[in-house]
């Protein structure tokens, strides 16, 4: 964690903009912010950065009749909307400063989208890592705050009329605002109504369920067509829905964008009119290989069987140690994260940096010592979500696992769970993490990546 505060300390908002490198990745940029203009450095802000890194950018600002943001930043975002750059505005009540770079960190505090606000204003914020968001339970706030803004039905897109209406009203407070004020052509916002909390929490269940239940559907249209493509290395006996996912890693891996950079929002866009069509074009690939892409076989032949081996119902209460780095070494989503993981919290305060292996074992004894709120070690957590229930109520078990705090466990997150249920019950469902998601989403499915 690090308090940003420009002058004061030294440290400056510009200076947590990620340098995106193999260990350091993004994958997308939501951020709510209430005023804004460009930088003198348009490459040194959050949009030229996103722009320049191919990231996709959703933004909400605020909207009144005193124009917060400028007319300037206004064009650049709309020009950059071919470039998975998304702009809302909030009306009136609406005055937040929060950028998260999903995967890398967060800030929170007071910093508008200006250069006084990122550099020469006193300003008090706090970067918290990607690392800090997970143990905290701060990545679930976070999507549950973004979640809210995306149902705002007071939102208003950017277009070129608002644009316009900007322009007018910047023109009117040349004068007095009291003047402007009566052009505005949406009514002031009274700010958002009180909620319960159990109430937000079963809209945010219901909107998994259908988001869940919805991806199920192409993973499983998927499955199904795969029967006629499998390449001449995949033995008939591999279940259907590990299959899905190696084509899907591999489509990835090899199609998606160019070495780190994996612009699949991009690819999205492109597919998004006709996803049938990409993915025929994709099979008709994967059934050309004379080999795998990029070790598709091993994890369809050594990680996949161990998973389920690891998880079998009679086994998984009774995982030691080694057993459990087993499942994480043979996990995706869970070595993705591992890399994130501090060296001081896996024990090491002395080294700057641990390669991928060494963290495996640390990283599982420290899951392994955590229990959730109801006391539950992570073996209890894995059996509840696997045998715990009916086939047909997997999905809310799965929502309970990784998103409520009375059954949550740090750093063992949604897509390291819903990996491992797809490797070991692939009868049920095939597994799904960050980049089947992504995936996804560049052969045009509208899915969400968690």
């Amino acid at each position: 964690m690090k308090l940003v505060a420009n002058r004061i300390n030294g440290i400056h908002l510009r200076e947590m903009l990620p340098a995106l490198t193999e260990e350091v990745q993004v994958d997308a940029v939501l951020a709510a912010v209430a005023y804004g203009s460009s930088a003198s450095d348009i490459t040194q802000d959050l949009v030229g950065h996103c722009v320049a890194n191919k990231l996709r950018l959703d933004l909400w600002m605020r909207y009144d009749h005193t124009v917060p943001v400028s007319v300037e930043l206004l064009r650049r975002l709309l020009k950059h909307q071919k470039d998975n750059v998304f702009t809302q505005f909030v009306p009136d009540r609406f005055h937040p400063k929060v950028i998260w770079w999903k995967g890398y960190g967060a800030y929170i505090g007071s910093a508008n989208h200006t250069d006084n606000g990122w550099l020469t204003n006193i300003e008090a914020g706090v970067f918290l890592t990607d690392d800090e968001l997970v143990v905290n339970g701060m990545d679930e706030q976070l999507d549950r705050f973004f979640d809210y803004l995306r149902e705002l039905d007071v939102s208003i897109p950017l277009s070129a009329d608002y644009v316009a209406e900007m322009e007018r009203l910047g023109t009117l407070n040349k004068g007095v605002y009291a003047e402007a004020i009566k052009y505005r052509k949406h009514a002031e916002w009274q700010g958002p109504s009180f909620r319960q909390a159990r109430t937000a929490f079963d809209r945010r269940k219901a909107s998994f369920k259908a988001e869940w239940l919805s991806t199920l559907g192409h993973l499983q249209s998927i499955q199904r067509q795969l029967a006629d493509y499998r390449p001449s290395w995949v033995d008939a006996d591999v279940p259907a829905a590990w299959q899905v996912d190696q084509f899907l890693h591999a489509y990835y891996y090899n199609h998606v964008g160019e070495g780190l950079q994996k612009p699949y929002e991009e690819y999205h866009q492109r597919h998004q009119a006709d996803p049938q069509a990409a993915l025929e074009v994709e099979l008709k690939w994967w059934k050309s290989c004379a080999q795998a892409p990029s070790k598709e076989d091993y994890a369809l032949y050594v990680s996949a069987p161990a998973v389920r081996a690891l998880l079998a119902k009679e086994k998984v209460l009774d995982l030691d140690e080694h057993e459990f780095a087993t499942l994480c070494r043979h996990t995706h989503a869970t070595m993705d994260h591992i890399i994130k993981v501090p060296a001081a919290v896996l024990g090491h305060p002395e080294l700057k940096t641990i390669d991928r292996e060494s963290r495996v074992k640390p990283f599982a004894e420290l899951v392994l010592r955590q229990r959730n709120r109801k006391g539950w070690d992570v073996r209890q957590l894995l059996h509840y979500v696997l045998y715990g229930g009916s086939n047909e109520e997997l999905w809310e078990r799965l929502y309970h696992a990784g998103c409520d705090s009375e059954f949550s466990i740090a750093r063992y997150g949604l897509n390291s769970l819903a990996e491992v249920v797809g490797w070991a019950r692939p009868e049920v469902v095939p597994p799904r993490n960050g980049r089947t998601s992504k995936a996804l989403r560049a052969l045009g499915f509208s899915v969400k990546i968690y």
